[in-house]
């Protein structure tokens, strides 16, 4: 078994968003919050009990975050989640946007 690597929870969210991006070749789109790019954002409720009273936010996140702490999801700045609830869900167009951006992201990485 290889040597352990410890990463910091900041490091960690770095890796999920602009280093995520620019390894698949979106950096100039999107992976992090700049005037131009793609608002694809998540808000986080750190005043549940799962989150709170932590000192780090990135240490909450990582460690103790749940998918119920989510309030708000934005992409490409449409609000799709508002107080933890889909503000207008069609599963069928999900699931099309799903795939076609999974297919894409795949052939960008060459996974294809």
């Amino acid at each position: 078994m290889g040597a352990r690597v410890p990463l910091s929870a900041k490091r960690l969210v770095q890796l999920a968003t602009i280093d995520g991006a620019v390894d698949l070749g979106l950096a100039d789109r999107t992976g992090s919050i700049t005037p131009g790019k793609r608002a694809d954002l998540i808000l986080v409720r750190t005043r549940d009990i799962n989150m709170a009273p932590l000192g780090d936010p990135y240490e909450a996140l990582i460690s103790f975050g749940q998918p119920r702490n989510i309030d708000t999801v934005l992409v490409d700045g449409r609000v799709l989640v508002r107080g933890g609830r889909f503000t207008a869900l069609d599963h069928a167009e999900v699931l099309r946007d799903a795939e076609e951006s999974a297919r894409a992201l795949r052939e960008r990485a060459s996974w294809v």
